[in-house]
C-alpha cells in the first residue's frame, strides 16, 4: 500500500507539471468521481465494470468526461466521427499512452504495441506482408487440422451427454493455433501451465493499473538493472508475480526462436516436416528479416517482442470470443441447428476445408455478430500529444444544456475509445443493438451503412482501426470460423445449470464461483447412426 501511495504522488507531480488544466472539458457531461485519488479509474477498470460502462453510454452520450487520478480529466469516446479523427485523420497526434507503451515494453519487449513513430511504422511495414490473406490461407490446413484434433479430443470426454469446461477446450485450441500457426511450435505437452500463466499475467497487469502510471517517469530516471533489483523491495505481490511470469514468457519465446534459427540453417529452407510446415508467422518474419533488404531488418529482441505479443494477445482473446460464440449458440438452439445444417451441406465425408468454411453466410454472420456484441477488449486508450479538437457526428448536450458539436482536447488528455459502446450504438445499429441477432448482417441498417466507422473489420471497432489496428484480425477470423464450424458439425451444445458470470480484464473471461470456467452440456451429433 505504501508503494501505491508513493506511485500516486509521483503521478501527481508528473501529470500536473506537464498536463495543462483541462478547463475546456468542464462543459462535457460525465459521472461524479468515486473519490479524488482514483476518480472513475477503478470503476472503468473493475472486473465488475459492465454496469458502469453501460451507464456511461446510456446516460451521458457519445463523448463523456471521466475523472482520472488525482483530479485529472479523461474522455470516453464512441462517436464515430471522433473515433475517425483519433485513429485515422490525426493518428499522429493520438498516440498510445506513455504508461501503456512503457508497460508493454517491459512485458513483451520492442514490438507493435510498445513502440511508436518511425520504429512502429517500420515494424508494421515488415509485418504487413506476413499477415497477408494469401499467407494466412497457406496456413489454413494446419488450422483445420488443429480444429479436428480439438474435436477428436473433446469426443473422448463425451459419453451420452457430458458437462465440459469449454473455456479450457477452446483456450487450449487457441494456444495451439497461435503456437503452430504463429510460432511454429506446439504447446501440447505443457498447455495447461502456459494457459494458466497467461491468465495470471493478464490479471496481475490489470491489478497494477495504478502503479503502472508511474512507469514512464521511473524508466527515465532509473536504469533497467536498478529497476529490476528494486522490485524485490517493493511490497506488491502482483509485481513480483508479473516479473516471474514475464521472465517465463520471454524464456519460452527465446527458446522457440533459437530452435527456429537452428532449423532454418540446417534444413536449407525445406520445412515441410516441421510444425507449421514453415508457413507460420514467425518463420515468415524470420525469412523476411534474413533477406538482403535493409528496410526488412529486425533485431532478435524485436522478433522476440513480436512473438511475445502474438502469443500473449492472440491466445486469450481468441479463446474468449469463441467461448462467447458457443454460449450464444447454446442460448439460441434454433440458430445452432440451422448453422449445423449449413456446415454439413458443404462437408465432404466429414471433412471441411477453409475455402468451404469461409463461404458460409450464416457462419460469417454468427461470427461477426459475436465479435460485434462481445469484443474481447471493450476499450482502447490514446493520449493527445498536442491540442486538437474532435468533431462529432451528432451534437451532444453539455452541462449548461447547450449543444456541443466539437470537443477541444488539450495536450496530455487520455482518451478511452469505447469499443463495445461503439459496436452497440443504437443510433447506427438500431434499437436492438444490444441483442445477439446474426440475421442483422443480411440487411444492415442505412444508418450504419452511411456511418464512417473507422474499424479495420467492416463496421466494427472490435479490432480497432488506423495504423494501430489489429494486424492479426484475419488470422483471428479464420481460427474462429474454423473452430466453430468443426465443433458445431460434430457436437450439440446446451447450457449448464451452473451460473456463469463474465468478468472484465484485459480481455473478458467467464467464471463460475470465482474460477475461470465455461461449463456446457455437450452431446455428439449422430450422422447415419455413426458418431460424427
Amino acid at each position: 500500500m505504501f508503494s501505491v501511495v508513493i506511485g500516486t504522488v509521483i503521478i501527481l507531480l508528473v501529470r500536473h507539471f506537464y498536463k495543462r488544466n483541462a478547463h475546456s472539458l468542464r462543459n462535457v457531461r460525465g459521472p461524479p468521481a468515486e473519490n479524488f485519488v482514483f476518480g472513475n479509474l477503478r470503476q472503468l477498470m473493475s472486473s465488475e465494470g459492465y454496469n458502469f460502462h453501460a451507464d456511461l453510454t446510456h446516460r451521458y452520450g457519445r463523448v463523456v468526461k471521466l475523472h482520472s487520478l488525482l483530479g485529472a480529466n479523461d474522455l470516453y469516446v464512441f462517436d464515430h466521427a471522433a473515433m475517425e479523427t483519433i485513429l485515422v485523420k490525426e493518428e499522429s497526434i493520438f498516440n498510445m499512452p506513455d504508461a501503456l507503451l512503457a508497460a508493454n515494453h517491459l512485458i513483451f519487449g520492442p514490438c507493435l504495441v510498445s513502440t511508436s513513430g518511425a520504429q512502429h511504422r517500420r515494424a508494421r511495414k515488415i509485418l504487413n506482408p506476413v499477415f497477408s490473406l494469401s499467407r494466412l490461407k497457406a496456413i489454413s490446413p494446419v488450422i483445420c487440422e488443429i480444429a479436428n484434433q480439438t474435436s477428436a479430443e473433446l469426443a473422448t470426454k463425451i459419453t451420452c451427454e457430458s458437462e465440459v469446461n469449454m473455456l479450457e477446450v477452446l483456450g487450449s485450441a487457441a494456444l495451439e493455433y497461435i503456437g503452430q500457426g504463429g510460432l511454429g511450435h506446439s504447446f501440447a505437452t505443457h498447455k495447461v501451465e502456459a494457459l494458466r500463466d497467461m491468465k495470471e499475467l493478464l490479471f496481475a497487469a490489470k491489478r497494477l493499473i495504478v502503479p503502472i502510471q508511474a512507469l514512464p517517469f521511473l524508466m527515465k530516471v532509473l536504469p533497467a538493472g536498478l529497476r529490476r533489483r528494486l522490485i524485490d523491495y517493493i511490497p506488491l505481490p502482483d509485481l513480483h508475480l508479473l516479473r516471474d511470469l514475464v521472465d517465463s514468457l520471454n524464456e519460452t519465446s527465446r527458446n522457440i526462436l533459437e530452435e527456429k534459427k537452428q532449423t532454418l540453417n540446417e534444413k536449407n529452407n525445406d520445412l515441410s516436416g516441421q510444425i507449421g510446415q514453415g508457413k507460420d508467422i514467425t518463420t515468415l518474419l524470420m525469412k523476411a528479416v534474413a533477406s538482403d533488404q535493409a528496410e526488412s531488418w529486425m533485431s532478435d529482441e524485436e522478433i522476440l517482442g513480436q512473438m511475445n505479443v502474438l502469443l500473449f494477445a492472440g491466445t486469450d482473446t481468441t479463446g474468449t470470443v469463441m467461448s462467447r460464440c458457443l454460449q450464444e449458440l447454446a442460448l439460441h438452439p434454433e440458430v445452432q441447428e440451422r448453422l449445423r445444417q449449413e456446415i454439413t451441406a458443404v462437408s465432404h465425408c466429414g471433412d471441411l476445408s477453409y475455402e468451404a468454411i469461409d463461404s458460409l453466410p450464416l457462419l460469417d454472420a454468427v461470427c461477426r455478430e459475436t465479435l460485434r456484441l462481445y469484443p474481447p477488449a471493450i476499450t482502447a486508450s490514446r493520449q493527445a500529444l498536442a491540442d486538437t479538437s474532435l468533431p462529432l457526428s451528432k451534437p451532444i448536450i453539455g452541462v449548461d444544456n447547450t449543444e456541443i458539436r466539437e470537443v477541444f482536447v488539450p495536450a496530455g488528455t487520455l482518451v478511452h475509445i469505447g469499443i463495445k459502446a461503439a459496436n452497440q450504438d443504437q443510433s447506427i445499429w438500431g434499437p436492438d443493438a444490444t441483442a445477439w441477432k446474426p440475421e442483422r448482417w443480411s440487411a444492415l441498417p442505412e444508418t450504419l451503412v452511411n456511418a464512417k466507422v473507422p474499424g479495420v473489420y467492416t463496421k466494427l471497432m472490435t479490432f480497432i482501426g488506423g495504423s494501430r489496428g489489429c494486424i492479426g484480425f484475419k488470422f483471428a477470423e479464420m481460427v474462429m470460423k474454423t473452430t466453430i464450424a468443426i465443433l458445431v458439425k460434430d457436437f450439440i451444445f446446451s447450457l449448464s445449470e451452473k451460473q456463469i458470470v463474465w468478468k472484465l480484464g484485459v480481455a473478458e473471461a467467464p467464471t463460475v464461483e470465482g474460477k475461470h470456467a465455461l461449463p456446457m452440456k455437450v452431446k455428439k451429433v449422430i450422422y447415419n447412426n455413426v458418431d460424427s
